[in-house]
């Protein structure tokens, strides 16, 4: 038993310990201050405002007063007819055009995973339209697209198909801005499904080889398997960048010819920044917001994806 007044050592050290893993704990929320002031600034400040602006009739062109009007904003919002169909429009660009760019990256990735002589500079080439800013994209576009004078219209012509409208058509605008999306991002998707390609084990391989299967036997049943939650990946960041597309969209058409190309983006452009119903402009781009998390949340588990993810840590 230790005597009165005497320093019981193991205690005074575990005290110690304790008054260190107790100023420990506090590092990490020191560290992370910063940042987590920074982005309360810059990101959740702003969706909480805006949020407060849907509730609002807010616009700038009435002069700086406006009132609490509650779910006004979304309630119209379900009457518009147009913004709904701008919904339609995104939802079918959005579909078509990463179907188009899955497929050919796939396809891409399977060919440039060969030992061929050239292929290597043949794959820096092919990351080039990802590389351009999406303006510089639709103002070249725009000028090969033109009826008369494009240069499209010009190759075609060479091997004796008529000349086609392109962006300048309500027919053909649609398929026109979803080609220049595909140009531009299928490297992006490319780049992502090659990666994977490259860093798949041999063995299954090599016994699929051993048991005599072709090639289209080998893919389904070997490379589309293990490559899965790379493609489910590389397709979900694709779905929500199509999403987004504005700005070849609106140098190439500003949404028409006659809405044909009135995408949610643009449409939500119009609405605020254009026409300043601000309050209204919030209150779509909440309904956006909500589309796109419906939209990601059924495709993750169409796919299964966090199945995948949790499949990946246990191993």
């Amino acid at each position: 038993m230790a005597k009165s007044g005497t320093i019981n050592a193991p205690a005074l050290q575990l005290g110690a310990t304790k008054a260190v893993r107790a100023g420990e704990k506090s590092v990490p929320t020191l560290l992370l201050a910063p940042t987590m002031i920074i982005m309360t600034i810059v990101g959740l400040y702003p969706l909480l405002h805006s949020l407060y602006i849907s509730l609002t009739n807010y616009n700038p062109t009435f002069g700086t007063s406006y009132s609490f009007i509650g779910f006004a904003n979304y309630a119209r919002a379900f009457g518009d007819g147009q913004f709904w169909y701008s919904v339609g429009l995104t939802l079918a660009f959005t579909a078509i055009s990463v179907a188009l760019s899955l497929t050919l990256a796939v396809l891409l990735a399977l060919l440039f995973n060969q030992y061929r002589f050239g292929f290597v500079v043949l794959r820096t080439f092919l990351l080039i339209p990802m590389l351009i800013t999406p303006i510089a994209v639709g103002i070249t576009w725009r000028t090969m697209m033109m009826p008369d004078l494009g240069v499209l219209n010009y190759l075609l012509s060479l091997i004796g198909v008529s000349h086609l409208s392109w962006a300048s058509s309500p027919s053909s605008a649609l398929a026109s801005v979803i080609l220049v999306d595909v140009w531009q991002w299928t490297p992006f998707m490319f780049i992502i499904i090659f990666a994977g390609l490259r860093s798949l084990p041999k063995s299954p391989f090599e016994a699929a080889a051993i048991d005599g299967a072709g090639h289209l036997a080998t893919f389904m049943n070997v490379t589309l398997p293990m490559l899965k939650p790379v493609i489910v990946i590389a397709t979900l960041l694709r779905i929500v960048d199509a999403f987004r597309t504005y700005d070849t969209v609106y140098i190439i058409t500003r949404g028409g010819p006659d809405f044909a190309t009135d995408l949610l983006s643009v449409y939500l452009q119009r609405v605020n920044f254009r026409i300043f119903d601000l309050g209204y402009g919030s209150a779509l781009s909440w309904i956006a917001l909500v589309i796109v998390l419906v939209v990601v949340l059924v495709f993750v588990n169409l796919t299964g994806f966090l199945k995948l993810v949790a499949d990946k840590e246990n191993r």
